[in-house]
């Protein structure tokens, strides 16, 4: 049975979900995820593989080291000069920034209100420090999908995120704006990739993390220049960890 949506995806992962084993569980994974007509049922299906069922952050944080390193130093220079794919630290964490986006993807597909009353980069934040429990919930919510405990399980989840908000939410909006309004000046060369160059995924990948929103908010209090050169760094890596995963059709 072919699979043409995401509906259809999230059919298929609670019945692969009730299977017994992981090893089982991967297997089907795979067999459905061949079976995808449609492009964002395709990438649902892969990144619940990996985020709910392998090993969630840490089976992201593997396929994504995976594609880097593949990537030749002719790419590496062409897309991101400068940077140490093994050494750079900025590299990692935007990587792991980007990994919790699609975890926060998952998330507020099982559970829509989520992302109705949260940021990304508050559920972000969320995920990162209640990992376990997030992969529990995502798998419990896809099981559950269309029965009467689904709502009661999403009202727990949101409960539980609700509990601890961070301490910039009132300086979020000048973060974003920011972004916004430095997006539109910075020149964008044939190498950086469209998804690459958006200010809002800038602004979640940079407020999702304090020690990102700190610096964020001292570059603020400088110069133009200061802001730039910052958010240039965090595209630039953004780039490459996105080139290295469309080249490895990851």
């Amino acid at each position: 049975m072919y699979i043409r949506s995401k509906d259809e995806a999230m059919a298929a992962l609670a019945e692969i979900l009730d299977l017994e084993g992981r090893s089982q569980q991967i297997v089907q994974a795979t067999v459905k995820v061949a079976l995808c007509l449609e492009l964002e049922a395709r990438r649902f299906m892969l990144d619940v593989q990996a985020g709910v069922i392998e090993g969630g952050l840490d089976a992201f944080r593997k396929k994504r080291e995976d594609a880097l390193a593949h990537l030749s130093e002719t790419k590496v220079r062409r897309h991101a000069p400068g940077i140490d794919v093994k050494k750079d630290v900025l590299l990692d964490e935007i990587g792991v920034a980007l990994d919790l986006l699609k975890m926060v993807q998952i998330l507020t597909d099982v559970f829509p209100e989520l992302g109705q009353k949260h940021p990304k980069w508050e559920i972000a934040r969320f995920i990162h420090e209640n990992q376990s429990y997030t992969r529990e919930a995502m798998e419990a919510g896809l099981r559950r999908r269309g029965k009467p405990e689904h709502a009661a399980l999403e009202s727990k989840v949101l409960a539980r995120i609700e509990e601890k908000k961070p301490w910039w939410p009132e300086w979020a909006e000048s973060i974003r704006q920011a972004c916004t309004h430095y997006g539109k000046g910075m020149a964008r060369d044939p190498g950086i990739l469209p998804a690459a160059h958006d200010p809002e995924t800038w602004f979640h990948i940079i407020t999702m993390s304090e020690d990102r929103a700190r610096q964020m908010l001292n570059r603020l209090a400088g110069t133009s220049t200061d802001v730039a050169d910052y958010l240039g760094q965090i595209r630039a890596r953004i780039n490459l960890v996105l080139t290295a995963q469309q080249e490895a059709g990851a």
